[in-house]
């Protein structure tokens, strides 16, 4: 009887563990969501996994961001939308512990030149970003945009055990530079 009891007890531990775990991951997500959409710089480098910053510096991506953001021809303002996150399963492998974690983001890129070929850079759109709307605006000279992305939570002895985040991109350069192959498999990156 003490072994069921002591069974019974460590499982109830386990799921209120795995339920209070998945409580801050969605917390934690919403904070980097939130920092991103508003391209609050601190805000988005206080939630990103470290080790990103090993191969690209703090000031190097903010510059990589203010060039992409607006630049001679076009600006890219990010809008903050109900994201309609989508948690996959909580993996521990190795000593980290993973989760994907799909959104929505909505941004709009408006051309400073009048855009002529609306109906060729609306395919682009779809197919380079997988875009699940592209809509052009004429008298903004803008596209709305509408994509599922992905981030990837961490959580490790680099993270102090708490949920820090990375993007997915479309050819997981970034992941493979960062995580093991074990990793990449097992996520299917």
């Amino acid at each position: 009887m003490k072994k069921f009891t002591l069974t019974i007890l460590l499982t109830l531990s386990l799921g209120f563990t795995f339920a209070q775990d998945l409580e801050t991951l969605k917390t934690e997500a919403q904070k980097s969501y939130v920092a991103g959409a508003n391209l609050d710089f601190e805000g988005i480098f206080e939630t990103t996994y470290p080790k990103v910053f090993d191969i690209v510096s703090k000031d190097m991506l903010k510059a990589s961001f203010d060039q992409m953001f607006n630049n001679d021809d076009f600006k890219i303002e990010l809008v903050e939308v109900e994201p309609n996150f989508s948690f996959g399963e909580i993996q521990k492998i190795g000593e980290q512990t993973f989760c994907l974690i799909d959104h929505d983001t909505k941004m709009i890129m408006t051309f400073k030149e009048k855009m002529e070929e609306v109906e060729m850079m609306t395919d682009l759109f779809k197919s380079s970003m997988q875009a699940e709307e592209v809509t052009f605006n004429e008298e903004e000279n803008a596209f709305h945009i509408k994509v599922r992305s992905t981030l990837i939570g961490i959580s490790d002895e680099i993270t102090n055990h708490t949920w820090k985040f990375m993007n997915k991109d479309k050819n997981n350069q970034l992941s493979k530079m960062i995580f093991s192959d074990e990793v990449i498999t097992k996520l299917e990156l």
